[in-house]
Order: C-alpha cells, then sequence, then structure tokens
C-alpha cells in the first residue's frame, strides 16, 4: 500500500490582529520605523558634534590669521603717517607751483594787455589781490586798461581809486582787484 501524505500544516505563530487598537498600531509603528530615525537623529548629532571642532578649530586658525595681520599693520602705521605727512607737503608744493603759474600768468595778462604808452609806478601781486598804481599817457589808453580788468572771469571786485587827469593829458589812476587765479588756469 502505498503510503499517502497527508499534509499537515501547522502554524508555528500565532497571527493576531495586531493593529485593532491604537496602541498596538503605535507600538508597531515606533517599532518598525522608529529605530531608523533614532539612528538617523543619533548620525545628525555626532555630525554636529564633529562639525563643532572642525569650526572651533578654523576659528582658532582665523583668530591667530588676524592677530598676525594686526600686528603686521601696526607695525607700518609709522610708515603710513610719514606717508600722510609727505601727501600733504607734496599737496601744498602742487598748490603753490599752481598759484605761482597763475601769478607769472597775471603777470603775462599785464603784459600783454597794457598800452604802449602806459607805465605802472607801484605793483602789489599776491594770489588774492592785485593793486597798482599807473600812468595813462591818455585817456582812451586809460579807459582800454580798465575794460580789460572789468571784462572776464579774471579779476572781480574791481576798484577804482585816485583818478586825476594831468594838464598834458595823461591820465593817473589806481586800481585794485580780487584775483581769480581759475580765470588765469
Amino acid at each position: 500500500m502505498p503510503a499517502t501524505k497527508k499534509s499537515l500544516n501547522i502554524n508555528l505563530v500565532v497571527k493576531e490582529a495586531f493593529g485593532e487598537s491604537f496602541t498596538e498600531q503605535l507600538l508597531s509603528w515606533i517599532l518598525t520605523y522608529g529605530r531608523y530615525i533614532i539612528i538617523i537623529t543619533q548620525i545628525v548629532v555626532l555630525s554636529v558634534f564633529f562639525l563643532r571642532f572642525k569650526i572651533d578649530r578654523e576659528h582658532t586658525d582665523l583668530k591667530e590669521q588676524i592677530a598676525e595681520k594686526q600686528s603686521i599693520v601696526e607695525s607700518f602705521a609709522d610708515t603710513e603717517a610719514n606717508i600722510r605727512q609727505i601727501q600733504t607737503k607734496l599737496s601744498h608744493i602742487r598748490q603753490v607751483v599752481v598759484d605761482q603759474d597763475a601769478l607769472f600768468k597775471v603777470i603775462y595778462f599785464l603784459q600783454e594787455q597794457t598800452p604802449v604808452d602806459t607805465s605802472y609806478s607801484s605793483l602789489t601781486l599776491t594770489s588774492e589781490k592785485i593793486s597798482l598804481s599807473a600812468a595813462a599817457g591818455s585817456l582812451k589808453s586809460f579807459s582800454y586798461l580798465l575794460r580789460e580788468f572789468q571784462q572776464g572771469q579774471k579779476f572781480s571786485e574791481v576798484v577804482l581809486e585816485n583818478v586825476v587827469r594831468r594838464p598834458d593829458g595823461r591820465v593817473e589812476f589806481k586800481i585794485s582787484a580780487k584775483v581769480n587765479l581759475k580765470g588765469f588756469i
């Protein structure tokens, strides 16, 4: 007789309905996904912990570099002060040269614009003001020179003083004016 095989189905683990209540569902979720969350959290915490060491080291290195560079900058403080003094002196020299050049241009202006029959008895010239005493051979020469002072941007506040006409036709006068150096540059 042939032996018949009987199949025997035996469940060793009894499956109960594990998802029936909320607490059972919560417990199931914690056992499956909770451990992953804990592991990920621990990885993040350890990463931040080690990152903190790295950032502290970088901070210390930067403080040391700043201290080194600050000492270098402080060592150049005297040199910088000297350079600033030299720059100030150079700007003063440049201004004096410009003023002198402008004063030469004022003298050149007087040379070019003074009529031939006019002579100066006194001339005072600064970078701010001009005063002159002169005698013109004729009224026409006097008016030409006065007009040259009054026109343009070279002089301002032109004041005519002590105009005297001599019997021989000569005109003696004094002129004072403010010099606009920018008009001569």
